[in-house]
């Protein structure tokens, strides 16, 4: 059987259609209708249907769309588009962020000007890796926002919002997936499509561009600024829900979220469940309520366990 275009799969519908994608599709998706100026990427599993589906509307959409010699070129053409106030999306494999690294943590002391996302997709497990490494960990060291989906709509819908907290905080966002939500599918309900009608101007601010030392120290405090702003509005954003009642509470996020209902449902548990939309950083505020209305609380995650609970 032929493999199907992306625009065949939904891609390039009309608002409110319904169609049914993987994650990685989903983020494609998202990415048309966020009105990004360009896409970049080193294609790697679970990433790698992310930039093939842009790649095959690209012309359409009007988007530039590239495929990188390594994920810290991918990184810093994307991060030039976003210094110049437009939107751009790079998307990777875990590994791959390993090699950006360098360009990720200077671009946070920069800081953007349009909206900068960077999507890694970790692989819990290994299906198709060499390691199973933790992302939201370079989240952490980068003193950046993270979101992580746990399903297609999420993850469409999570990807508009982190492109509107980039702007607002001119950080970059990363958005964490893992396999089990980049190769899920799932019904997605399409949004409208923005404009892209913006003109890109490059900056001419040397003392936030170029990351001398005595720049850099000033950089660094005005990105603790960003993070305790980000603190703040983590508690507002609409992906933080509760599901569920019951003495136990569960703290989750992601695809572990996935799994948490499933073993509730057969195992005939009820639970309060705590699902997290953004996982760095975390709201302090937030949480320490859920803990305080729950006498017994469990932390269900996929590798790690200690996230940002030196916060609460």
């Amino acid at each position: 059987m032929c493999k199907r275009l992306a625009k065949d799969r939904g891609i390039l519908g009309a608002e409110g259609e319904l169609h049914f994608l993987l994650g990685n599709e989903a983020i494609a998706r998202g990415t048309i209708e966020a009105g990004v100026h360009m896409a970049t990427t080193y294609p790697g599993t679970p990433a790698s249907e992310i930039n093939d589906s842009l790649a095959e509307v690209a012309r359409e959409v009007g988007m530039k769309v590239e495929y990188s010699t390594n994920e810290i070129v991918a990184v810093e053409t994307a991060a030039g588009v976003a210094i110049c106030g437009g939107r751009a999306l790079v998307s990777m494999k875990h590994v791959g962020l390993n090699v950006a690294s360098d360009a990720l943590m200077t671009l946070a002391y920069v800081g953007v000007r349009g909206g900068f996302v960077i999507v890694s997709a970790d692989d819990p497990y290994r299906w198709s890796s060499q390691n199973e490494q933790d992302n939201r960990y370079y989240a952490l060291m980068g003193n950046i926002p993270c979101l992580e989906p746990s399903n297609p709509q999420e993850a469409k819908d999570m990807l508009l919002q982190a492109f509107q907290l980039s702007e607002r905080l001119e950080l970059p966002v990363m958005l964490r997936l893992v396999t089990r939500v980049s190769h899920m599918r799932g019904v997605v309900s399409l949004g409208s499509i923005a404009e892209r009608g913006m003109k890109l101007e490059p900056p001419h601010d040397s003392a936030r561009f170029v990351m001398v030392p005595i720049n850099a120290r000033v950089r660094h405090c005005k990105l603790l600024e960003k993070e305790a702003l980000a603190c703040q509005l983590a508690a507002q954003l609409e992906f933080n829900k509760v599901y569920g009642e019951g003495e136990v509470g569960v703290i989750t996020a992601g695809s572990a979220f996935n799994y948490t209902m499933e073993a509730l449902d057969v195992l005939g548990v009820k639970a309060s469940v705590l699902k997290l939309g953004m996982i760095h950083p975390l709201s302090p505020e937030l949480v320490k309520r859920f803990l305080g209305e729950h006498k017994r609380v469990a932390v269900i995650e996929e590798l790690e366990n200690q996230m940002n609970m030196k916060c609460i």
